[in-house]
């Protein structure tokens, strides 16, 4: 507040409005602080959906090799890898499988494939996809190709 004499009217004063630097320092600070969180939490959403879209991905190619194998009467191998189920450039986590009557998920070997057969049967086994997001475990029915049991672990 400033005094000055004003020599008609007497004292007068006068208020200065406005922040201060303190006052625009502190709302700066706050303002970065809410664009941090916001940036940290989009991102984790994004990976937790490449996850998911990865075990979609995973489905949908066991349920057309089994049509494929029924359609063409012939038996369709498909190899294990990150690759063959066409989620290499969005997807860069772990693939493990776990064959019937193995007791830990492992990395696929190499040449190793997953048969459906023409009498619309395939080889029972379970995969499990890794990333930073978390993991999705998912078991798929030997008599239908789909997924009968699926697990998802989502970090934080």
């Amino acid at each position: 507040m400033q005094t000055t004499l004003n020599t008609r009217r007497g004292v007068s004063h006068s208020c200065a409005t406005g922040f201060t630097l303190l006052e625009i320092i502190v709302a700066m600070t706050l303002t970065m602080m809410i664009i941090g969180i916001a940036t940290v939490s989009i991102s984790g959403v994004r990976a937790e959906d490449k996850l998911r879209r990865a075990a979609a991905m995973i489905e949908t190619t066991a349920r057309q090799n089994m049509l494929q194998a029924l359609n063409s009467q012939q038996t369709v191998r498909m190899e294990l890898s990150a690759g063959a189920f066409g989620a290499t450039d969005e997807f860069s986590g772990m693939l493990q499988v776990r064959r019937y009557g193995e007791t830990a998920f492992r990395k696929p070997r190499r040449g190793e494939a997953w048969e459906f057969t023409p009498s619309g049967i395939c080889e029972p086994i379970e995969v499990r996809i890794s990333g930073p997001a978390g993991q999705i475990e998912i078991g798929f029915d030997p008599l239908t190709g789909c997924a009968k049991r699926k697990s998802i672990q989502v970090n934080g």
